[in-house]
């Protein structure tokens, strides 16, 4: 989508746009500001909904159990050389997060983030962003690692992380239902996509 909405003018006007107008769009979908121009995500799945709430879930355990001060939740906004990106999951550090509540702060900064976590949404417009262009995106906003988790075929999650020093990422590994991806940062968790999907 390239248009935005301009409430106070009841009105419609092409860009480029700021956050300013990435803040009067409706409430119907998900918008991110990118390179100028406001991009709406649709409505997401029952079955991104539920990968995304399975994750969230199982991160926020792992958190708990390591008694580590950092902050699960998704989607949020984080501001990138782009714009603002609204990634599903994130596990943030926790005096940055605190920071920026205290604040009211309009997003995060990428460098607060230590984990980004995008579920594809097969055939839609952000498939490709997701995949492809995300991961060098996060890297110049400074996070350390970003998963996209793919529910098709069979559940799976690719891992990135952030190349030190350079600002690039590499893709690391991709581990897929029946398999267990074992990480150890931004805290320890063994998971088998399988389970995203599982009730």
């Amino acid at each position: 989508m390239s248009v935005a909405y301009d409430d106070r003018e009841h009105s419609y006007h092409h860009g480029p746009y700021t956050i300013a107008d990435l803040d009067r769009m409706p409430r119907d979908a998900r918008y991110e500001l990118v390179d100028g121009w406001i991009v709406m995500s649709p409505w997401p799945g029952i079955r991104h909904d539920h990968a995304v709430r399975n994750l969230r879930t199982r991160l926020e355990a792992a958190v708990a159990r390591a008694g580590a001060d950092l902050y699960v939740n998704g989607p949020v906004d984080v501001f990138t050389s782009t714009g603002i990106r609204v990634p599903d999951v994130a596990v943030v550090d926790g005096r940055a997060a605190r920071r920026a509540i205290e604040r009211d702060e309009r997003a995060y900064q990428g460098v607060d983030l230590l984990l980004v976590v995008e579920v594809v949404s097969r055939e839609s417009a952000s498939e490709r962003t997701d995949r492809y262009e995300k991961p060098s995106e996060y890297a110049k906003a400074g996070i350390a690692q970003y998963w996209v988790v793919d529910l098709e075929p069979k559940p799976n999650i690719t891992v990135w992380t952030l190349a030190p020093g350079h600002g690039v990422c590499r893709r690391v590994e991709r581990v897929f239902a029946g398999d267990l991806l074992e990480a150890r940062d931004p805290v320890e968790l063994t998971i088998d996509p399988a389970v995203l999907l599982s009730v």
